[in-house]
């Protein structure tokens, strides 16, 4: 059986026999290694709790009114007619002010000239 050296290049493992002398040999490198190493494993730690879904189920039937989930048909239409009504309502009384305000003028006018 073949050892793992001779299927791998040897430029690799010289690369990686340098590479780990550096990271073993220098304090400084294991120190950062080290923190390196820590920081990732709370960073994956992290990502792995986020992806956890909560599921809550009911065992209770759902109950659509007259085939809506929120609220009848009905009362939907009925709530923009009320609206569109109220717009209307509120501009007939702005003119209704306006004439007044006007009918007023016309009349001490009127008693002005007389």
């Amino acid at each position: 059986m073949k050892q793992f050296n001779e299927y791998v290049p040897k430029h690799f493992m010289r690369s990686f026999n340098n590479a780990k002398e550096f990271l073993l040999k220098n304090p400084k490198t294991k120190v950062g290694l080290i923190a390196f190493l820590a920081i990732g494993s709370i960073y994956v730690a992290s990502k792995f709790s986020e992806t956890q879904k909560v599921v809550y189920k009911d065992h209770r039937k759902p109950v659509f009114n007259e085939g809506r989930i929120f609220g009848s048909q009905a009362t939907s239409y009925l709530k923009s007619k009320e609206l569109q009504l109220g717009k209307t309502a509120r501009k007939i009384m702005a003119n209704n002010k306006l004439l007044e305000e006007k009918l007023k003028l016309l009349e001490k006018r009127m008693e002005a000239k007389s």
